[in-house]
């Protein structure tokens, strides 16, 4: 799938349909969201990524996802977001940590 051509009749027309030319990076969201939306993220990234498109762009988001017949993305709630950091973050303060060198002069890497 190219990344520079839109597949969707939605974001064809929103793109080159107009008689002005769209802005650049609204027309590359766009052709992002429609790829993003058209394959499965797998990754952290790719799931901060669509969800912040999908934030910006709610109404086109839809539109893409309804022409490609998937369910809409729902984006990451700010309150489920901050709680599963929480929870991540307490699990690794919870974790042994590793004893420190212990010394008691100056410490030279080299004489390792």
């Amino acid at each position: 799938m190219d990344a520079r051509i839109p597949h969707t009749e939605f974001v064809r027309r929103m793109i080159l349909g107009r008689p002005f030319e769209p802005d650049p990076t609204y027309a590359g969201d766009l052709l992002a969201l429609e790829r993003f939306l058209s394959t499965r993220s797998v990754g952290i990234a790719d799931s901060i990524a669509l969800s912040h498109l999908v934030s910006r762009y709610p109404r086109e988001s839809e539109a893409i996802a309804k022409e490609l017949g998937i369910r809409p993305f729902i984006p990451f709630e700010d309150e489920r977001l901050g709680a599963l950091v929480d929870e991540r973050l307490r699990l690794a303060l919870r974790r042994t940590r590793l004893p420190r060198l212990q010394t008691d002069g100056p410490f030279d890497l080299l004489d390792l």
